[in-house]
C-alpha cells in the first residue's frame, strides 16, 4: 500500500474496515474523508458502491492506488475535495464520517467531544443528517458517547478493535 506519514497514523485496519461496512446499512456509500482508502476499500470489497472524498490530491492518489491494489478501484468514485461542501451535492443511503482527530493529541483529552473534530462535528452531523438516511460516525475511544443523543436516538455503538485491543467506536445513526 502507498501511505504517508498522516495517512499511517489514521490508517484503518482492513479487518476493521470489514466489521464497519458489515454493520453500515445500504449499497451507496459516501466516505468523506478517505485517506489513504482504508475505509472505503473496505465498503468496496463488502460489495457497496463509493464514493470517497479527499481534500489532500497527493493522499487521493494514494486512495486510487490502494483500490486498485484491492482490485476493488472499479467501485469507488475519487473526488478531490472540501467534504463540507460536496456533501449536499451528493445521492447516497449512507455517509461515513471519520473526521480528523487533530493527531496524538486526542488521547490527552478526557473526553473527546463533537467540538474537537475538525471540520467541527457538530456541524459535519447536522449536515450529515440532512442529506442522508443514515450517518456511520467513528470517533476516538475517548469520546464522549452521551454526545450523540442530541442528534439520534437509537445510534449502534460498534467496538472497533484489533488484536483485542479498543482501538475506536464507529457510532450508527
Amino acid at each position: 500500500m502507498k501511505l504517508d506519514v498522516q495517512a499511517l497514523y489514521s490508517l484503518v485496519i482492513q479487518e476493521m474496515a470489514a466489521h464497519t461496512a458489515a454493520v453500515t446499512p445500504g449499497d451507496v456509500v459516501v466516505d468523506a474523508f478517505c485517506g489513504a482508502g482504508g475505509s472505503a476499500i473496505g465498503f468496496a470489497r463488502a460489495g457497496k458502491r463509493v464514493t470517497a472524498i479527499e481534500l489532500d490530491g497527493d493522499r487521493l492518489e494514494m486512495a486510487r492506488y490502494n483500490a486498485a491494489l484491492f482490485g476493488v478501484a472499479d467501485r469507488i468514485t475519487f473526488i478531490e475535495g472540501d467534504a463540507v461542501r460536496l456533501l449536499p451535492t451528493l445521492k447516497a443511503d449512507t455517509v461515513y464520517l471519520a473526521p480528523p482527530w487533530g493527531g496524538p493529541d486526542y488521547t490527552k483529552l478526557s473526553l473527546f467531544t463533537f467540538d474537537h473534530f475538525e471540520p467541527n462535528g457538530n456541524r459535519l452531523m447536522e449536515l450529515a443528517l440532512q442529506h442522508f438516511t443514515h450517518v456511520a460516525l467513528q470517533v476516538p475511544k475517548n469520546f464522549d458517547l452521551d454526545e450523540c443523543k442530541r442528534y439520534r436516538s437509537g445510534a449502534s455503538i460498534h467496538e472497533d478493535r484489533w488484536n483485542d485491543e479498543l482501538l475506536s467506536y464507529t457510532l450508527v445513526m
